[in-house]
Parts: C-alpha cells; sequence; structure tokens
C-alpha cells in the first residue's frame, strides 16, 4: 500500500464544504420562501465562487502530486501531458 502526501489542509476543506452546504440549504429555503430571483442568484453565485475555490485547492494538490510522480519518472513525457490534461480539464 502506497502512502499519499496530502498537499491540502482537510480540515479547512472540509470547513468549506460544510459552508458550502449551509448556503446551498439557504438558497433552498430562499425558493421556498419566495425571496426575489436577484436575491437568489447573489447566493448561487457565492456557492459557485466557494465551489471553485475549494476545486482550485484539490487541483494544486493534485499537481503536487503529479510533480511528484515525474520527477521518478525516466521519461516523464506521458505524466506531464495528463498533467496538463487535468489542468484544462479540472482547472
Amino acid at each position: 500500500m502506497t502512502t499519499r502526501k496530502i498537499y491540502w489542509d482537510r480540515e479547512d476543506l472540509l470547513l468549506r464544504l460544510r459552508r458550502i452546504e449551509g448556503q446551498v440549504r439557504g438558497v433552498q429555503a430562499m425558493i421556498d420562501a419566495d425571496k426575489s430571483c436577484e436575491s437568489i442568484l447573489v447566493q448561487v453565485a457565492a456557492i459557485e465562487g466557494a465551489l471553485k475555490k475549494v476545486s482550485r485547492i484539490i487541483n494544486a494538490c493534485s499537481v503536487a502530486e503529479r510533480v511528484a510522480e515525474i520527477s521518478n519518472t525516466p521519461d516523464p513525457t506521458d505524466a506531464i501531458k495528463e498533467a496538463l490534461q487535468d489542468l484544462i480539464r479540472y482547472g
């Protein structure tokens, strides 16, 4: 079994995700209470921004893992291509 080095603060990510979960519940309550579309859209934009931040943190971890992998590879070409594809796909 290989040990993975974690490049993020687990508790920070979990806290961010709990906040996002709360924001989503808040939007559900706003819709249930017939709040204005503008108010709801503001909250949805905040959720999107928070999710993008989580994605960037995890993406940075992926890059760090790939760099470690690449440094142990005699011919890193394929590993570099895969890392770049992941950045494009998820970045």
